[in-house]
């Protein structure tokens, strides 16, 4: 017995050390998951004016005669001063994507509306979202023909601030962008939406609402399908400075052509969110 009991003893600090490359080999995807989720809401709130704002500049009675109600949305021409301001009135309105909105935001264009060259100054204003508030500043710009004779244009957020439908949330997402946006499909062109697919390539960065830096870089083109609620198709890999792993890549999985899950891998590691 006694000799069983020193055997023992010599084998409890093995165990022990044991135990401890166990725990220090876990690894802690937190930072991670917390990141890539909060982006994919704070991308999907942008895109969601982004696209608003296509539909509106395209449509024909906004420009031929100042007014179009599209989507939920009052949006009114004022040649004043060369703006397009989009609407939901003070109270909430139940929109074709099953969500609230109230407040608006405004278009300000630097020039006629929308040639090559012209740029757009979009900012919100007390505009919520399911009772969220979305604060935004960005700049898109027609650039124009591109080489492969499709319409080109520039998306920089200047800054925003998203917050998520989450009581026990604080502090929103703030996301900055630099993308580029190419008109690629369409059976009637621009001013005809319904069927319209824009390419999004270029870079993002942000912090989460837990205060998690990150960064992003699109590896396979986004599809952004005007009509669809969600990007539907393509990788984006970001980068979480503080995490253990510190990149990833987050898939817009293609389900039915448009579809609200999301998966993110790290080191091999699969995981998946889907948003409303």
């Amino acid at each position: 017995m006694k000799n069983f009991i020193r055997i023992l003893l010599l084998f409890l600090p093995i165990l022990w050390l044991s135990s401890c490359d166990n725990t220090s080999s876990e690894v802690d995807y937190n930072p991670n998951l917390s990141a890539s989720r909060d982006y994919i809401r704070a991308e999907d709130a942008i895109m969601e004016i982004v696209n608003s704002f296509f539909k509106g500049v395209n449509d024909s009675l906004v420009l031929n005669y100042g007014y179009g109600y599209i989507d939920a949305c009052d949006v009114a021409y004022h040649p004043s001063d060369n703006s397009l301001v989009f609407g939901y009135g003070h109270a909430d309105r139940l929109c074709q994507d099953n969500k609230f909105r109230k407040g608006l935001f405004r278009a300000t264009f630097s020039g006629p509306i929308f040639i090559q060259g012209v740029k757009a100054d979009i900012v919100t204003d007390s505009l919520f979202v399911d009772d969220f508030l979305i604060e935004a500043t960005m700049e898109i710009q027609n650039l124009g023909i591109n080489d492969n004779n499709l319409p080109e244009y520039s998306l920089k957020v200047i800054s925003s601030t998203i917050m998520l439908p989450d009581t026990t949330k604080i502090n929103g997402v703030k996301l900055t962008t630099d993308f580029l946006l190419i008109w690629f499909v369409g059976s009637l062109t621009p001013p005809i939406h319904e069927d319209d697919l824009y390419l999004i390539t270029g870079s993002s960065s942000g912090f989460s609402s837990d205060g998690i830096e990150f960064s992003t870089d699109i590896q396979d083109s986004l599809y952004n399908y005007v009509d669809c609620f969600w990007l539907s198709h393509g990788i984006n890999m970001i980068t979480v400075p503080s995490a253990v792993i510190q990149t990833g890549d987050i898939d817009y999985i293609t389900d039915d052509g448009c579809f609200n899950e999301f998966n993110f891998y790290f080191n091999g590691n699969l995981f998946y969110d889907v948003i409303k």
